[in-house]
């Protein structure tokens, strides 16, 4: 047999995150068969697994003002170069945009595959012209993404390929120990749950406005959000709604799928994203959903037709979940009550409220949760490592 084939794959760092999990994902499913590096710019905070890794440290994390970012640019890209010449390095894959940057501007040997996960990315046209022109491949984690990609830039170099989902490997964290945080989901009270960084395109002050709207019509629920961040915005805004008890912000979990299964419905107010894992995660734990109808991702998670179901306007019920009109990306944190209502009654934006009455429906709707929760793992299932790894290799050839 021959000597193993050397991929190197970048990050920035191995923080909590969808396209960092997908990065440790890609190296466990590469090990047996690659000699497999994953290069970071930093190794602080690390919130995954890496036992049994090779990780190799540039030691160039990000720093401040645009004079600053430009020199680490170009210090990211040769110490990249310098370290693809040592390994020998037959694919350079990377991960998010400073790390598909720094791949596009390093010269080091062999091909370079660059993923793009985010919409935000696609909408850069300097920085999709750069990495286009410098990389071999360009993959898109969603079929929107790549088809926007070809009609904006008409880059014929690009594939879409979902991210992959372990399954099996998702249950088996799910049933391991879990902090104090899970008493908050252990109660007779039925979990909403969201997952994500403190960012303002996760759209959170939506969610916690929705969810007051939700309080009003059925008491025995709770909120909790997961993911790193202070969100002392957020906990004002829910204090203000008379939600203190009520609403949960966890704080970043390198596990957090034994909170994700004692949960009950899975929402996501994002304003855009790429292909959300955290949707996928949950439809692997069969929790029934609701999700704004961003840009991209959603729709093509949640029905079979993405075409058919981003097309829509209202709020539609997608073959796997639910999905709700696209929700306003001005960040809004002031609280207005119905007039007449004694301040009890939030008064919501029209999507806000769409969002909330596709929630109800759930909680409402015995027959309707059912069939979203036996749906969620057939669908969980379309993401599975195994076609994750088909189309790696269709790229890498």
């Amino acid at each position: 047999m021959g000597m193993k084939k050397k991929i190197l794959l970048i990050t920035p760092m191995l923080h909590q995150g969808g396209f960092e999990r997908i990065c440790v994902m890609t190296a466990r499913l590469l090990k047996e068969n690659w000699e497999v590096v994953i290069a970071v710019f930093s190794m602080e905070d690390i919130a995954f697994d890496i036992e049994g890794l090779q990780i190799a440290d540039l030691n160039l994390k990000a720093r401040r003002g645009r004079p600053g970012k430009i020199i680490n640019l170009l210090r990211r890209g040769r110490r990249l170069s310098r370290l693809q010449k040592r390994m020998g390095a037959d694919i350079s894959y990377s991960f998010g945009m400073t790390a598909n940057i720094a791949n596009a501007l390093s010269f080091g040997p062999g091909r370079k595959i660059l993923a793009c996960h985010s919409f935000e990315e696609i909408k850069n046209g300097t920085y999709m012209k750069l990495i286009s022109r410098r990389g071999h491949k360009i993959l898109c984690c969603s079929e929107k993404m790549a088809d926007l990609v070809k009609e904006r830039y008409g880059f014929s170099n690009t594939e879409p390929l979902w991210n992959p989902c372990d399954i099996k490997g998702i249950l088996k964290q799910s049933r391991q120990p879990a902090d104090a945080d899970l008493a908050f989901f252990t109660t007779e009270e039925r979990v909403l749950v969201s997952m994500g960084r403190e960012d303002e395109v996760k759209g959170f002050w939506h969610l916690i406005k929705i969810f007051r709207r939700v309080f009003e019509e059925e008491k025995d629920i709770r909120l909790a959000i997961i993911g790193e961040g202070d969100f002392t915005e957020y906990k004002r805004l829910a204090e203000e709604l008379g939600l203190k008890e009520k609403v949960l912000f966890t704080g970043l979990k390198k596990n957090p799928f034994p909170y994700l299964k004692e949960s009950d419905i899975y929402l996501l107010t994002s304003l855009s994203e790429g292909l959300p894992n955290a949707l996928v995660e949950a439809l692997a734990l069969s929790l029934p959903i609701v999700s704004a109808n961003c840009l991209s991702g959603p729709a093509e998670i949640l029905h079979g037709d993405f075409k058919e179901a981003e097309r829509q306007t209202g709020v539609f019920q997608g073959d796997y979940g639910i999905l709700a009109p696209a929700l306003s990306p001005e960040a809004n944190f002031e609280v207005c009550w119905e007039e007449g209502a004694d301040e009890t009654k939030i008064r919501l934006e029209e999507s806000e409220e769409a969002f909330a009455e596709a929630v109800l429906s759930l909680l409402r709707d015995e027959d309707l949760y059912r069939h979203y929760q036996q749906r969620a793992v057939l669908r969980a299932g379309d993401f599975s490592a195994e076609q994750y790894m088909e189309g790696l290799d269709r790229a890498f050839k």
